[in-house]
């Protein structure tokens, strides 16, 4: 009899977890190298819309919003720098004479990447300015950092527990016995 109860057992827990947990997605074949699987993240590149002359401007700004003055910045087509320049008091920077094509914005240790448009063939989305959070992809290991992937598999073990513990429980209510035994005469 306690087997079948570990067995039981066993299946509400492995249930649960599978309730719980999230669940992994199917990944094409040609999606495996080896052992791993590699999820790729669609290229979401922000676009942006240069004005007349080819000029593309921007701004940077600290995490609070701040405009940043006197910063370097930094204009690169793939891994080759194509100018620098200097923000202004209000932390304006701007680069003349662009064609379209990807480029490459980088300041201090705060890089980004934008798909640039000429003003006739830029789509209705594109905005004409080009936005840099200093520390914005600089902040990376930071003491505190979590996981959110950890942290929803720490949530999603929690709930199997307390789910498996309540199942578990109305399962050994459900199987008791009462045995009736006559009193001695």
């Amino acid at each position: 009899m306690t087997g079948i109860r570990f067995l039981k057992a066993a299946a509400v827990c492995l249930a649960t977890l599978g309730v719980a947990m999230p669940q992994v997605p199917a990944m094409a074949d040609g999606a495996r190298t080896g052992s791993t699987v590699k999820a790729q993240k669609a290229a979401t590149l922000p676009d942006i819309a240069l004005t007349t002359g080819g000029v593309l401007s921007g701004r940077i700004v600290d995490h609070t919003g701040k405009a940043l003055e006197g910063a370097e910045v930094t204009l690169l087509q793939g891994k080759k720098p194509l100018s620098a320049t200097m923000t202004n008091k209000d932390g304006v920077y701007s680069f003349n004479n662009l064609k379209g094509g990807v480029y490459g914005v980088s300041s201090g240790n705060t890089d980004a990447t934008f798909r640039v448009w000429t003003e006739r063939t830029a789509p209705p989305s594109a905005k004409e300015h080009a936005l840099l959070v200093m520390g914005e992809n600089g902040a990376r290991g930071q003491w505190g950092a979590v996981d959110p992937t950890l942290v929803l598999l720490t949530a999603g073990v929690i709930t199997a527990v307390v789910l498996s513990a309540i199942t578990l429980s109305r399962i050994d209510d459900s199987t008791k016995t009462i045995v009736y035994v006559p009193a001695s005469p």
